[in-house]
């Protein structure tokens, strides 16, 4: 039954036990202690007395003209009464008759020794008042005589009783009281996790904009809140890329299917005699098959990178030369814009050569992408002291400030009059840029162009 309860009922109720059961001990402790403090200095006082008065009955045993009781008093702790009685219950002395009789405490006598009652004394509850007795033995002239000493432990019964009363209202208080702070804490402190369920559970119809307030403080459920929302985020970011990755299927991947299936109607329809018609639908159909290759590569590129599935083989190569080659192959290729490398010195780098290469491409081809045909792309690499700072740079339609901490986002595709990109490429420059601890910075002005600067720190060659 307990384990099916709320678990802010269960903290209520661990709260008020471990507080109640702490208040008793409490209780407990003091009322001993007082009960103590009553019973110890009764029994010393008649301890004492006792051993005050054999000596003095052995000294005035010699002149017994001399006993009485007030003489005999005056070897006793105040508040002691000593009665003196022979074997035939004859009273002999009393030092206060006033004080309740034998009789009367033996009729008033407790059948069990309270438990910090001293074991060689008696205990009564007589009328308001507990009592002490303690017996001694004496021996005079071959008669015997039996000495009992009495004190009261305290004559405040009624008082100590109605102190029980009050507890045990006090503590039914306290119960009460403890079940209501304890509820009322509970309730504050599984507030978070009440509004975590609550979001969990619109997350389930897709709601995704809310977030628990962090409060300023380090505790347990401030980082849990903060563990929270970082999931929401990044399911949020998960739901985002999902419909960006939607958007880009069906624009990067139906649209070239859906012309190279239009492109092979075409040949259907009109056979292979107007060849003008088919090389050009040929020539289509072979550009639209490479640029779906060219997206598939990519996208593959990211989800093994995301997975941490790609390999890193890093070497020392020539910086310089890999870059060469990249600038070759895009002038090989691109015969519309001018792409000119103006510097190039040399620079050992340790990394993985062919990433290497395509971050280059990446950015290469991202310039050819952007620049209207007849345009202009500038490269040059200087190196500074081991500090290497390559620059491409494009006259072409530029990104707006607003896009530019935009541009390596997964799937961010800059909207403008040419819009070729796929939104895949900057990232996967990030990525490599990244694992070789290269600097990318970017600066750009709409209808002027666009300039990307890599800093990149050149590794000391090792001679064998």
């Amino acid at each position: 039954m307990i384990r099916n309860l709320e678990i802010s009922t269960k903290i209520t109720l661990t709260y008020a036990g471990c507080f109640i059961f702490l208040l008793i001990i409490i209780e407990l402790i003091m009322y001993a202690g007082f009960i103590f403090a009553l019973y110890r200095p009764a029994g010393k006082t008649i301890d004492f007395s006792m051993a005050q008065v054999k000596p003095w009955l052995d000294k005035i045993s010699q002149n017994l003209s001399a006993f009485d009781s007030n003489t005999m008093r005056q070897s006793l702790v105040t508040g002691v009464v000593v009665r003196v009685i022979d074997d035939n219950g004859f009273l002999m002395a009393d030092t206060d008759p006033n004080y309740p009789s034998n009789e009367n405490f033996n009729d008033c006598k407790l059948n069990h020794q309270p438990i910090f009652a001293d074991a060689d004394k008696e205990v009564a509850l007589m009328t308001n008042a507990w009592v002490y007795r303690a017996e001694m033995d004496y021996f005079f002239r071959g008669e015997h005589f039996t000495l009992y000493f009495f004190r009261t432990i305290t004559s405040e019964v009624p008082l100590l009783e109605e102190m029980k009363y009050a507890l045990l209202i006090l503590n039914l208080f306290v119960i009460i009281l403890a079940a209501a702070v304890g509820h009322f804490m509970s309730r504050k402190v599984l507030k978070p996790i009440k509004i975590m369920t609550e979001h969990a559970q619109n997350i389930a119809y897709g709601k995704m904009d809310g977030r628990i307030e962090i409060k300023p403080t380090d505790d347990e459920l401030t980082e849990l809140a903060k563990t929270f929302n970082g999931m929401l985020d990044r399911i949020q970011r998960g739901i985002d890329d999902q419909q960006k990755f939607i958007n880009f299927v069906s624009h990067e991947l139906i649209n070239p299917a859906t012309a190279i299936r239009m492109g092979i109607e075409i040949i259907q329809d009109c056979g292979v005699e107007n060849k003008t018609l088919l090389n050009e639908t040929v020539d289509m159909i072979s550009d639209k098959i490479q640029s779906i290759g060219k997206i598939l590569q990519s996208m593959l590129f990211v989800i093994y990178a995301e997975q941490n599935c790609l390999k890193i083989n890093k070497e020392d190569f020539d910086l310089s030369y890999a870059l060469e080659e990249v600038v070759n192959e895009i002038q090989q290729v691109n015969k519309a814009h001018s792409v000119e490398l103006r510097r190039n010195d040399f620079a050992n780098f340790y990394g993985d050569e062919e990433k290497i290469k395509r971050l280059f491409m990446i950015f290469l081809d991202n310039a050819v992408k952007y620049t209207p045909a007849g345009g202009k792309i500038i490269v040059s690499s200087r190196n500074d002291g081991g500090i290497v700072t390559l620059s491409i740079s494009d006259n072409g339609v530029g990104i707006a400030p607003e896009n530019l901490k935009h541009v390596f986002e997964k799937f961010f595709v800059v909207e403008n009059k040419l819009n070729k990109g796929s939104g895949l490429n900057l990232y996967i420059a990030k990525w490599i840029a990244d694992k070789h601890d290269i600097e990318i910075a970017v600066a750009s002005t709409l209808g002027v162009g666009t300039t990307f600067t890599l800093t990149i720190s050149e590794s000391p060659i090792l001679i064998d």
